[in-house]
């Protein structure tokens, strides 16, 4: 026996057999996690062959293509611990999903396919458009049937001509026919922004031109000039930010009731609660039916609808449900629709360590003149930034709705051209502005909203712009925390970005929304832009 052997174990039999139970105990455990390190490992392996989804910088978390949970699992999250002031410093990136079918945007079918007028098509050719992208080819017949539709597509993927071309073909055939006064235009494209109503009036001016199609662009501003001598002009369509057309034709300077076909651009952003109770007023001007009918003369009876956004619209049935049908909206939705189309970056950073990160990521690109827009969520923050990088001397403009126009004309003039390759904005500059030069978004406060975010990684990954951009986020404050973590469950998932406002409409004071009054009913705008030279930015 054991005791026989040993003075101290037979001394204290017990405690002997006590330890060799505690020892006996202590090796099968060793063995066992030895065991299940190797599985893991093996598993980690196998894994690692896959193409990354999400990479952390705890390897434990990273997520790769093929991946998956089941539907009452808990999701491991990189950003769970984020809430505790020791995870500062950590982070995760995102890579694009490689999922999507429609991976290749443009397609092989040319606007050959569509009974266009013939002079439109030839313009097309002039303009270099031959071959149709994705959401052109999906969106265009349905449009040109007089269909009321909803363009729910990511941002720079071709949207807006989508809707110009079967627009464009329908006044080419409805202005022969109707004999109308002066300011009564066939179609009309409202925007939530100055800015977006002066890009996409630009195109529709290059598309329509010599074509005999009078285009108008109203950007607000200046009314009671406009009321003293009032501008008699045959119009054929008109182009105009909300609050500037919504007060010329409710004093009669646009009349509306030979509009054919309107155009809600950014819709997500008119839906808004700033739009709202104005918005249905003057859409309830317009007599617009579940599908647009041809009398015997050729001239439609009632006025088509189109919703164009980056976004679905969430209220749709709360802001048109007394106008239209929603059921005959037929909804035309991009596959990458709310999905991650550029690298992205979220990291951890106490509010002390911005200042410092900023730098440090801008330095290299400076050297580089590779262009970069810095976004925050308050005036303030934006102003900070470009006083802070000045200080630096780094040269930077900065853009918000606080700014008056004439120091504002010309700054992202500077920026667009190259001049200056740093821009410091707000939720402004997340819409309507043309940034296919634009290679990086870095936001330094991260929105509450997540359209606003959706919208400002929008301004890079677009049609013809930089395949090497990327998204920078700093994540710092307990609300941009739950957003993160938000994401990136859906990331693991594989779904795409949940749209939701972490404020639920109880946005504090200091947070700018989503529309600036002053961007849309500023008194100093110009009303009427004519040539290209006269961008009022």
């Amino acid at each position: 026996m054991l005791f026989r052997f040993c003075n101290l174990c037979y001394k204290d039999v017990g405690v002997s057999i006590v330890n060799l139970r505690k020892y006996g105990k202590r090796v099968s455990t060793k063995r066992f996690k030895k065991g299940k390190l190797e599985k893991e490992t093996l598993i980690h392996d196998q894994i690692n062959t896959k193409k990354p989804i999400i990479v952390c910088k705890r390897p434990v978390f990273n997520f790769y293509e093929g991946q998956s949970y089941s539907q009452y699992e808990k999701i491991p999250i990189a950003s769970q611990g984020w809430h505790h002031p020791k995870s500062r410093g950590d982070y995760f990136f995102v890579y694009p999903e490689h999922k999507l079918k429609s991976d290749q945007t443009i397609v092989e079918s040319t606007f050959e396919n569509y009974d266009l007028h013939s002079s439109l098509y030839k313009k097309l050719q002039e303009l270099g458009f031959i071959k149709q992208l994705e959401i052109q080819e999906h969106a265009i017949q349905k449009i040109l049937d007089g269909q009321n539709t909803v363009l729910a597509a990511e941002t720079g993927c071709g949207k807006t001509l989508a809707y110009l071309v079967p627009l464009i073909d329908q006044i080419l055939n409805w202005k022969p026919l109707l004999q109308r006064p002066f300011n009564s235009p066939l179609g009309l494209i409202i925007t939530p922004t100055r800015e977006l109503a002066v890009q996409i009036g630009i195109e529709a001016k290059h598309l329509s031109k010599d074509l005999g199609i009078s285009t108008k662009i109203l950007t607000g501003g200046k009314t009671k000039k406009l009321v003293l001598r009032l501008p008699l002009n045959d119009v054929d369509l008109v182009v105009a930010s909300f609050g500037v057309i919504s007060k010329l034709s409710t004093i009669g300077l646009y009349k509306l009731n030979c509009v054919k076909h309107i155009v809600l651009d950014e819709a997500d952003a008119l839906f808004h609660e700033t739009f709202e109770k104005k918005l249905k007023v003057f859409m309830n001007r317009l007599k617009i039916g579940n599908q647009q009918t041809i009398d015997e003369n050729g001239i439609p009876k009632n006025t088509q609808l189109t919703l164009a956004s980056a976004t679905m619209p969430q209220r749709i049935s709360e802001v048109l449900g007394d106008i239209v049908n929603v059921n005959s909206l037929v909804q035309i939705v991009s596959e990458k629709l709310h999905h991650v189309l550029v690298p992205q970056k979220f990291m951890r950073l106490g509010p002390s360590e911005k200042p410092y990160e900023l730098l440090k990521y801008i330095k290299p690109k400076i050297k580089s003149k590779e262009p970069i827009i810095i976004f925050s969520n308050k005036n303030a923050t934006c102003d900070w930034i470009s006083m802070f990088l000045h200080e630096c001397g780094i040269n930077n403009v900065h853009l918000n709705g606080n700014m008056p126009l004439i120091i504002r004309q010309g700054k992202y003039k500077e920026f667009q051209t190259g001049k200056v390759n740093i821009l410091s904005t707000t939720n402004i500059g997340s819409r309507g502005l043309d940034t296919f030069m634009v290679r990086h978004i870095l936001n330094y406060e991260f929105p509450l909203d997540t359209s606003d975010y959706i919208h400002r990684c929008g301004r890079v990954g677009r049609v013809n712009s930089h395949k090497d951009c990327k998204v920078i986020n700093f994540i710092s404050n307990y609300l941009e925390i739950q957003i993160a973590q938000k994401i990136e469950r859906a990331f693991r998932r594989g779904r795409p970005i949940p749209i939701f406002n972490i404020m639920m409409n109880n946005m504090k004071e200091d947070v700018e929304p989503l529309i600036s009054s002053n961007d849309i009913l500023q008194n100093d705008i110009i009303q009427n832009i004519d040539e290209e030279n006269s961008i009022p930015y």
